[in-house]
């Protein structure tokens, strides 16, 4: 996301465009999204009765509206997670969307008039009334999409609530599919919701959602309805579709979100995609997706982020690649990300044709470049000795590449954590890592194993976001481990390392990294993971979990206050550090070049040579702030009373100056890319 995003925020001005990151974590799609523990987390659920209260629509309907909620997750106080703007739109949502439309448009509910309400809860609020109103005059369904365990806390708390106005709810996602893939029985948490009459949908929905919804309007839909095994064949299924007000909550709004495949055919002892949407490699046609980009581009479409695990273990690849770069051939600004595993660089013509097809950015699985971790988890595909050739073979296709990396491997300690991160930023050259914390995850070998074997795990489903260390680790403490998660992310995006991965780049390349690593280290300083953030966050008073006493107004607004204050105490370590990096690697513009020149014909005539120097030293402010900084950290500690009266206002003047540049600098850089069609990367 373009860095731009946060500094015309913080000047007051429209936030600029972000975009998707790979998101590894993303809608039910990555295998770290959770764990549950070997009894689960029992959730409070406070309804017992199936009966509609009378207030609502029970008699036949002519129309049925289905509200398809992405929910969200609590924070550590027990708020719920939201922002203002959100940079990760969810695919989940997308295809539910156009399952739904594709169910209104063949009839298959006969003469039931069909739509759908998008909400995702990481960027809006629930619209409780609205809902409650739309039930007394038509029939309403909660279909609670894409919960993934972290998230699972929350849907269980809004099923409760919905089930208690005595609406129908549908809940689906990787927990529910996932947490006994491998395991036999149901766990407690999702009992707890069978036993209130919420319909509990494992597997994939796509080729009976128009099944799903004639049997809950007719009242014969099970509230287990186990679909795991059922694996659709996704070329003859719909495409994702986009829903403008729903976009328009994200700071990119041209976005379009797509699975052109699912399954791996690897099999990582970390991953559940083997065991929830299996090895075996389904795909979406050519033609198909190539239709739909068409499509959604008359709608505003204009950036794609291929969501599947491994694009490039599509069958068809190729085509899909040669069809966008003819699109791109025809005036159509199209730019795409993708996630794959490391040795998509080895298939002939791919990385060109990923470049030609407008690919801007790669996710890579690299996940360890420790041997014995990667043994360990089973992924031995990922050859370290290949990584750093895999990196300079992207690069010399004007590629950016970023990582998955996991923490918390059975060989990990703090040094060798401490050591590989240094590595991978210095000797492999990776642009950028996201980190993770290892955990077994529901449907995965470890999950299964950790149960079996009866590890210890945090039983709060809440804490399964990647961020939290669930488990012991049999080299570290919790503690340790923690702490080494933190340093992974100061060291990897420190001043000495951005300037050095900047200086070797220029043009687009040079600012999509750029504004990636602005983001990336705001989201640090925040204490937030940049996969999972998004723009100024919201606590709600009144949406707390169950067992958090509600603030009062009064310290909810102290907390608020404090929350701002951390925010732009964030920024104001932010701004001068990458102000130093931009002015450490930024390449002479042209006019600055012409500008040098009239100046350095002028003093020519001039034979002082102290009036060159002092004009020489005038200007060196244009290259760094070093004395800036010096400068400002010498007037703590009541030191201003000492301060050069003549000097501090020609240091906050070249404060202002430099600041000025910089934003204008990055405000430039963002329209060019929205003009030329380039996708801003987070």
């Amino acid at each position: 996301m373009p860095a731009t995003k946060i500094l015309t925020g913080i000047c007051g001005s429209t936030w600029q465009a972000v975009t998707t990151l790979f998101l590894h974590l993303g809608d039910g799609i990555h295998p770290r999204e959770a764990l549950v523990s070997k009894t689960g987390a029992l959730c409070r659920l406070s309804v017992r009765s199936h009966a509609k209260p009378p207030m609502l629509k029970t008699e036949p309907t002519t129309h049925l509206r289905v509200y398809l909620i992405k929910p969200s997750r609590y924070d550590d106080a027990g708020y719920v997670v939201r922002h203002w703007k959100g940079v990760i739109p969810s695919n989940t949502l997308s295809t539910l969307n156009g399952l739904n439309r594709a169910v209104a448009e063949s009839a298959a509910l006969g003469n039931t008039k069909l739509d759908s309400v998008l909400v995702d809860e990481s960027v809006q609020k629930i619209p409780y009334a609205r809902i409650r109103r739309d039930a007394r005059r038509m029939r309403v369904v909660i279909a609670l999409a894409g919960v993934q365990s972290n998230q699972f806390p929350r849907a269980a708390d809004l099923a409760a609530r919905f089930r208690k106005l005595g609406l129908d709810v549908l809940i689906g996602g990787f927990h529910v599919s996932g947490v006994n893939a491998l395991l036999p029985g149901r766990s407690p948490e999702v009992q707890q919701l069978v036993d209130i009459g919420v319909h509990v949908v494992r597997g994939e929905v796509d080729a009976r959602w128009g099944e799903i919804l004639t049997r809950l309007l007719n009242g014969t839909l099970p509230t287990w309805f186990d679909l795991l095994t059922e694996q659709p064949d996704l070329s003859r299924l719909p495409l994702p579709v986009t829903d403008g007000h729903y976009m328009h909550r994200f700071a990119v709004s041209d976005l379009g979100t797509i699975d052109a495949s699912r399954g791996c055919p690897f099999n990582c002892s970390f991953c559940t995609i083997v065991n929830v949407q299996g090895r075996k490699m389904r795909a979406r046609t050519p033609q198909a997706i190539l239709k739909g980009m068409r499509e959604q581009y008359s709608r505003g479409v204009r950036h794609y982020f291929f969501t599947d695990d491994n694009f490039a273990r599509h069958p068809q690849w190729e085509e899909i690649l040669d069809g966008m770069a003819a699109m791109r051939a025809e005036g159509f600004k199209l730019t795409c990300m993708m996630q794959l595993d490391t040795q998509a660089v080895r298939i002939p013509n791919f990385v060109s044709k990923a470049q030609a097809a407008g690919c801007s950015q790669v996710f890579i699985g690299l996940e360890s470049i420790n041997p014995d971790n990667l043994a360990a988890a089973g992924k031995r595909q990922n050859r370290v000795e290949d990584f750093k050739s895999m990196v300079d073979t992207w690069h010399a296709h004007d590629i950016n590449a970023q990582c998955g990396y996991i923490l918390g491997f059975p060989h990990d300690t703090p040094a060798s954590i401490k050591s590989d991160v240094q590595r991978l930023r210095d000797e492999i050259g990776m642009d950028i890592a996201s980190f993770f914390i290892l955990m077994p995850l529901p449907g995965s070998a470890d999950h299964a194993k950790a149960v079996r074997e009866g590890v210890v795990i945090d039983p709060d489903l809440n804490n399964f976001d990647s961020t939290h260390v669930l488990v012991e680790h049999p080299n570290m403490s919790r503690a340790e481990l923690m702490q080494a998660y933190r340093e992974a992310w100061d060291d990897f995006y420190s001043v000495d390392h951005m300037k050095r991965a900047l200086g070797r780049l220029d043009g687009y390349r040079y600012w999509a990294l750029f504004e990636m690593f602005m983001w990336y280290r705001n989201s640090a300083l925040l204490g937030e993971h940049p996969m999972a953030s998004g723009f100024w966050r919201k606590r709600d008073r009144k949406e707390r979990r169950p067992g958090f006493k509600r603030p009062n107004v009064f310290a909810h607004t102290l907390n608020r206050l404090r929350y701002t204050a951390r925010q732009l105490k964030a920024w104001y370590s932010l701004l001068p550090e990458m102000q130093e990096v931009w002015l450490a690697t930024r390449k002479p513009d042209p006019t600055e070049g012409r500008v040098a020149a009239i100046a350095k014909s002028a003093l020519s005539f001039r034979p002082s040579v102290a009036l060159a120097n002092f004009t020489a030293r005038f200007h060196r402010w244009k290259n760094t702030r070093q004395d800036l900084n010096a400068f400002w950290k010498g007037l703590k500690h009541m030191r201003w009373l000492r301060a050069n009266p003549l000097i501090a206002p020609w240091k906050a003047f070249r404060e202002w100056a430099l600041m000025t540049h910089f934003l204008l600098q990055l405000y430039i850089e963002s329209v060019k890319e929205s003009r030329a069609g380039l996708v801003p990367t987070v």
